[in-house]
């Protein structure tokens, strides 16, 4: 099992949220009813706000620094600044659900003067990562009807991202490109239905980012699926018609059912590309590594100079990858290079590690047999503050420290650190990593995804226990996974550490959801109060205050 895909599916700011996030997502409000008050207040309440005694301008410059459910709350405070915050708030329009889907869109078709404030419009219908409860079923030919109905609205549209069951109905695309002058960024995923060589997709032109991905949750079990040839309209569209291209994702994230040929990327030159996505690469049938060969994928690696982003997907199923991987970039190739996804064996090649922040090494566990040679990459990062890390241990009663010390001993600078371990993760484990982050003086988040046993302690008390031996954290996730089960996701929790006015910890915010033993779903929030001397040791009774859990 990978890691989530809350981990993992875009490039852009929509999929961050995709990639490891536990916060609740962006509420979408409910729209007013009547459209012209709608469009009255919108124009004439720009610059003014009648009825509070705090300028537009301050408002505005505050819900700049708010995080999109803080400017939600803001703008509940009165009629005048919800109004003068509408195209804050529906700037981006992420629709996570059928539900969501279906009653943002109604509302949309109602109000159309909101439409224009909207910029960015991600909608998924039957989603996958819908979770505790699977996702109603809503018909996609209606969601796709109802977009084209508010395209002549959305005139400040300038990212479009679907992602349902199947790529959209085809003429969806040359009504976006109609309506939607502003569209630079189209990103679609693909079901079990081929692609159509003569799409409307293939028509845009000066596009700036572009992403086609085979979604998850195709199932299927060839161990080597063979790569299915992308049409040549979509190369033309891409080598010859978008030159400015920023962006670009085509990878495969249900890969024993279908893959991707994409070796005449290689080809492209693109200056201002900064965001690379490709895979999944893996063995083919003669154990070989189906990737471009070393030369061309090298080559384009190297031209690209601007390229602050790569992530190299890949699945070895049920083989172990080999020790060494090609990749021959010359020293002068990837100055830019913040963030890599992949494996250590191309992280290892790379010219310039020092200038390296994020790393996601989640392609593959890390046995204890490799660590020799993983740990001195690691330590060649100088500059990493971020780490996703899977490892692998077969016995949770056996002694682990000395394993989990030369990790994370290895990456002194961490300011964030996902820890994922699929397999059993009992509370030896747990103390022996707990323990050994405090090798890690500036870590403030730190995430916990464990194989899930019902008779494992609870979440709060991992929180809790992880918090007494490290003090300096400021958020704890936890979460639990079961590898062969349909829903892989069990239970998750965020704690987020409040201090008091003499920065002393005194409270901490939970936020719990998942699935009880009987299959029953679950979501609360509460508070527990700790020492107010800030000693972990000695923790106050509970006191937990049930409040209305958000709705995803």
């Amino acid at each position: 099992m990978k890691a989530s895909a809350s981990s993992t599916s875009r490039t852009s700011d929509l999929s961050a949220t995709r990639r490891k996030s536990l916060k609740s997502l962006l509420h979408i409000p409910l729209l007013p009813r009547n459209d012209d008050i709608a469009q009255q207040r919108i124009t004439s309440n720009a610059r003014s706000t009648r009825g509070t005694s705090v300028p537009a301008d301050i408002i505005l410059s505050i819900a700049d620094w708010l995080a999109p459910c803080d400017v939600l709350n803001l703008s509940l405070t009165s009629r005048a600044v919800r109004s003068l915050l509408i195209p804050a708030l529906y700037a981006t329009v992420v629709l996570k659900s059928s539900r969501q889907c279906r009653v943002a869109l109604t509302a949309l078709l109602e109000q159309p003067a909101v439409c224009a404030t909207v910029r960015k419009l991600a909608v998924r219908p039957n989603y996958y990562l819908a979770w505790p409860k699977p996702d109603e079923h809503l018909d996609e030919q209606w969601v796709v009807d109802a977009i084209i109905r508010i395209a002549p609205k959305l005139t400040g549209l300038h990212t479009f991202d679907w992602d349902g069951l199947e790529m959209p109905e085809d003429y969806l695309w040359p009504a976006l490109r109609q309506f939607c002058p502003q569209l630079r960024t189209v990103y679609s995923n693909v079901g079990s239905k081929p692609l159509d060589p003569e799409s409307q997709l293939f028509n845009f032109t000066n596009l700036t980012s572009f992403s086609l991905i085979v979604r998850h949750g195709l199932g299927g079990s060839d161990l080597f699926p063979t790569a299915e040839e992308l049409p040549e309209r979509l190369w033309d569209m891409l080598l010859n018609k978008c030159p400015d291209l920023e962006e670009i994702s085509i990878c495969s994230f249900s890969s024993s059912a279908r893959l991707f040929s994409f070796d005449q990327i290689t080809s492209a030159r693109w200056p201002k590309l900064h965001t690379l996505t490709l895979g999944s690469f893996g063995y083919t049938s003669d154990f070989l590594i189906s990737q471009p060969s070393d030369d061309a994928l090298s080559g384009f690696l190297a031209a690209h100079q601007a390229l602050k982003h790569v992530r190299l997907s890949w699945n070895f199923k049920r083989w172990i990858s080999p020790e060494t991987i090609p990749l021959s970039l010359p020293e002068t190739a990837l100055p830019e290079l913040k963030t890599y996804i992949g494996i250590y064996q191309q992280l290892a090649q790379l010219p310039n590690p020092a200038a390296i922040e994020t790393l996601d090494l989640t392609c593959e566990p890390i046995y204890e047999m490799r660590v020799a040679d993983i740990c001195p990459v690691l330590r060649s990062l100088t500059a990493l503050t971020s780490l996703d890390v899977w490892v692998y241990i077969p016995s949770p009663g056996n002694d682990y420290y000395s394993f989990f010390q030369l990790i994370i001993g290895s990456c002194p600078t961490l300011k964030e650190l996902h820890f994922m371990c699929t397999t059993s993760f009992t509370s030896k484990p747990l103390k022996q990593l707990s323990s050994l982050l405090r090798l890690l003086p500036d870590l403030k988040t730190f995430t916990l995804t464990k194989g899930h046993k019902y008779r494992d302690e609870s979440m709060l008390q991992s929180a809790l226990r992880i918090i007494k031996d490290n003090p300096g954290l400021t958020q704890v996730n936890i979460r639990s996974a079961r590898e062969k089960c349909p829903n892989h996701l069990k239970q998750e929790g965020a704690y987020e550490v409040k201090s008091n006015a003499d920065g002393v910890p005194s409270v901490l915010v939970a936020h719990e959801r998942g699935l009880t033993v009987v299959g029953r779903s679950f979501e609360r929030q509460y508070e527990v109060e700790l020492n107010p001397r800030g000693k972990f040791g000695a923790l106050k009774q509970q006191t937990a205050v049930q409040r209305p859990s958000a709705r995803i």
